[in-house]
Order: structure tokens, then C-alpha cells, then sequence
């Protein structure tokens, strides 16, 4: 599937009281992000709500002054939902600070009533893909 980029500069508002990007803040940019890749391919920002954050992980702390990047990817198709896995690296370095994924359900705009989406993802593109989509289906696997 395509990777879709969008940015930020961690600014002092930011941060939490150890002085690194605050995790509520970290985490909503990432929902965001996750947002505008599942309508860009879904095609319509209305029919999609918010469903579920799954395993967001920092490994390392964000500080004031980073520019971030959040790459956010649909991994998961079902058939009313639709899983992004989202990176969260240093702009300049690459550095990976967290990562996680984010669902969104389809449904009518007017009525919200869940509707089939038709997304099909495509050809994997790498091991790293390969592995993101096996963790995203493992979120919904009946245990």
C-alpha cells in the first residue's frame, strides 16, 4: 500500500513534566496520521470513525525541537474496517521513536450504521510490511 507522510515540530506546549513529547500529544498525532491514510484510500473522510489504538510503543524519548514524522500505511482490510500501522521517527535521522496502529470502522455517513468498504490491499512490498500485517491481523483473531 501507498506510505503517506505527515510532520511535526515538537514544541515546549508538548512536552510532559520530563520535559519529552507528552505520550497523549504523541498519540494523537498518530491517530491523526492514521486518519488521513485510511481516507485517502477509503476515498470518503465521513464514512470512517475512530475504533481502536492498538500496541503503540515508544522506544525513545522525543525532545523539544525534533522534527517528527508520522508514515502511516493500511495494513488490514476487513470488510467494515480497516487497520493503519503508523511510524513515528526523527525527520531528520530516521530514528524510529514509537510505532503502533490505529483502526477505523466504515459506516453510512448520515445513518453511521456500518457499511462494506471494498478496500483490497495490495502487493506486500517488504519483510517489514509482511510483519506489520501479521501483527495487525493478530488483533483480531478469536483466542
Amino acid at each position: 500500500m501507498k506510505r503517506y507522510k505527515s510532520f511535526h515540530m515538537v514544541r515546549m506546549e508538548h512536552l510532559n513534566h520530563h520535559s519529552n513529547l507528552y505520550a497523549g500529544r504523541g498519540i494523537e498525532w498518530m491517530i491523526e496520521s492514521a486518519f488521513i491514510a485510511a481516507c485517502l484510500e477509503h476515498g470518503n473522510k465521513d464514512g470512517l470513525l475512530y475504533k481502536n489504538t492498538h500496541k503503540f510503543d515508544f522506544i525513545r524519548s522525543v525532545k523539544p525541537g525534533d522534527i517528527v514524522s508520522y508514515e502511516s500505511v493500511v495494513v488490514r482490510s476487513g470488510k467494515t474496517s480497516i487497520t493503519v500501522h503508523v511510524n513515528l521517527k526523527n525527520a531528520d535521522t530516521g530514528e524510529l521513536y514509537a510505532e503502533g496502529y490505529v483502526t477505523f470502522v466504515t459506516v453510512d455517513p448520515v445513518t453511521k450504521k456500518s457499511l462494506i468498504h471494498r478496500i483490497m490491499l495490495d502487493d506486500i512490498q517488504d519483510n517489514e510490511e509482511i510483519r506489520w500485517r501479521e501483527e495487525a491481523d493478530s488483533f483480531f483473531s478469536d483466542k
